[in-house]
């Protein structure tokens, strides 16, 4: 039987304040029927595992239509919009998308995109969503199975891949008690409030928003990040928990000191930061000034994680990016399959008690992913101490982080080698005092061309994303290939990190999305 409420805080606190939007707040008890009305519309036009996607900004009903996944039992698509329509088109016809929800800011765009990849059903907040909701039942849905995501994250290849977690699956209640665990093991407390602070299409924010939901926390929904306004809501609503990257913790940092001693941040209990390496004086300068609330995590949309690592923990192992949940085994491979010992670098694979993940329509990708016995990687880098902590090393492939947006080069340069001009290209990242990497390009142009770099990144900026576009491309009279045509991209990239150090991995969150997530471009 299906249960009446998702949240334990409903029945015992119905009219409490459940959710705070700039547009409007709701009740615990509004929150669930707005939630189980829209898991009626979809299951009116969905079967349980029918896919929809989300194309939309912080708004509430984002909340509502997590929930509502939760209760049909379908599977859930977050979608940057930052992304152009054909960007989006492409993740739709992939994921076999059937319903399409926006707002009226990316109604445009998903449109364009629901055309191209024959969605038959867009559903626009503000109108057509909350007319849909308005002639359904309050009842919850029949009972069947919880709802699930499917994670978009570029490989190699440049193009996006749907990312099938392992640990999805089983009934409504099995969903929410696995959000609650989860919440549990990052140190969420029952009671208080939680602040989202990065955009809800990544991976990470709706885990975390779930996990203060689970907790009986009410979610305090930031549209845009601004430093000074994060300061404010944490002291006004007297925050306990949160997730953010590095640049948002930079970004307070370097506010005036007036400005945060005025602030009152005592009711923080857990600061769960990831998405990108942190820089070792900002992680010290956040523990001095919040407390030994912040929570390192590490993991990536195949379920390479959590792996977690307190305050105390990283202080005492510096650089370290947690220890694994029991349910995880991760050991370090060498370049033969071997396994290496404690102290020695080597590619990074992952056992999960509940499997391994699945590409989604790539059955080739999936088994180079994986080994003989199971084991699953991403690529990553590093190394295991004697107690049992993880460090990154290097990248697998040539990532760039940058302000917790997973950028893969292969993809920018896929689309610069389009252009007429452009006879070679290489993507790389390279130091930015607030992003922590900048894109960056070097090309070689065909004989006789006189393109210039301006009409280059502009030939980008109307393919791509705007934060996947090279701020700066070098053009060279060739770049540096062996014989066999492999580009030895360091030569490029090293240049530009002489005397300062690279970030070494991704501390990507448990899942990250469209190739390219920004958590803090909101």
């Amino acid at each position: 039987m299906a249960p009446k409420f998702l949240f334990e805080r409903t029945a015992s606190d119905p009219e409490a304040v459940a959710v705070i939007s700039p547009r409007g707040s709701w009740t615990w008890a509004e929150l669930e029927e707005s939630g189980i009305r829209a898991a009626n519309g979809l299951r009116q036009l969905l079967e349980p595992g029918g896919v929809v996607a989300v194309l939309a900004r912080n708004r509430i009903e984002w909340v509502q239509t997590l929930l509502a996944n939760v209760w049909a039992g379908t599977r859930l698509v977050p979608l940057n919009w930052h992304l152009t329509a054909p960007e989006v088109a492409y993740i739709l016809k992939d994921s076999g998308a059937q319903v399409l929800v926006t707002d009226p800011e990316d109604e445009a765009v998903g449109r364009e995109a629901a055309a191209a990849a024959g969605v038959p059903t867009v559903l626009v907040a503000g109108s057509s969503f909350d007319e849909l909701l308005a002639a359904q039942s309050s009842e919850p849905p029949a009972e069947g199975p919880g709802g699930g995501v499917i994670l978009y994250s570029s490989g190699t290849t440049g193009r996006p891949k749907g990312i099938l977690r392992s640990d999805q699956g089983g009934s409504v209640e099995s969903v929410i008690d696995r959000y609650r665990r989860t919440g549990d093991f990052y140190g969420y407390e029952d009671g208080g409030a939680h602040l989202v602070a990065c955009p809800l299409y990544h991976a990470a924010p709706p885990g975390h928003l779930m996990f203060g939901l689970t907790h009986g926390q009410a979610a305090v929904l930031m549209e845009r990040f601004d430093a000074a306004d994060a300061l404010d809501l944490i002291d006004r609503h007297r925050i306990t928990s949160t997730h953010m990257v590095p640049t948002q913790f930079v970004r307070m940092l370097r506010l005036p000191e007036e400005i945060r001693e005025r602030t009152d941040v005592s009711s923080l209990r857990t600061v769960c930061h990831g998405a990108a390496p942190c820089p070792a004086w900002a992680k010290r300068a956040m523990i001095e000034w919040f407390g030994p609330v912040i929570v390192e995590y590490f993991g990536s949309s195949e379920g390479t994680g959590p792996l977690k690592a307190t305050s105390e923990e990283w202080l005492a192992h510096p650089g370290t990016v947690g220890r694994p949940h029991p349910m995880l085994e991760v050991s370090v491979v060498g370049e033969n399959g071997e396994d290496l010992p404690v102290g020695e670098a080597g590619t990074l694979y992952f056992r999960r008690a509940d499997g391994a993940p699945e590409y989604l329509g790539d059955p080739d990708k999936t088994r180079s992913s994986r080994l003989a016995d199971g084991r699953f990687t991403v690529n990553d880098v590093g190394w295991l101490d004697e107690d049992g902590f993880v460090f990154l090393s290097d990248r697998g492939v040539d990532l760039i982080i940058s302000g917790g947006v997973n950028i893969y080069p292969a993809e920018v340069e896929a689309t610069l080698s389009e252009h007429p001009a452009v006879e070679d290209c290489a993507v790389f990242g390279i130091p930015d005092e607030e992003w922590g990497e900048a894109v960056h390009a070097a090309v070689t142009l065909s004989a006789g061309s006189t393109a210039q770099p301006s009409e280059l990144i502009e030939w980008c900026r109307g393919r791509l994303a705007g934060f996947k576009c090279p701020r700066a491309i070098d053009v060279l009279d060739e770049l540096p290939r062996e014989a066999s045509g492999k580009l030895k991209k360091h030569k490029l990239r090293d240049p530009y990190w002489e005397g300062r150090t690279r970030p070494a991995a991704a501390t990507k969150a448990p899942g990250v999305s469209q190739g390219a997530d920004s958590q803090v471009r909101s």
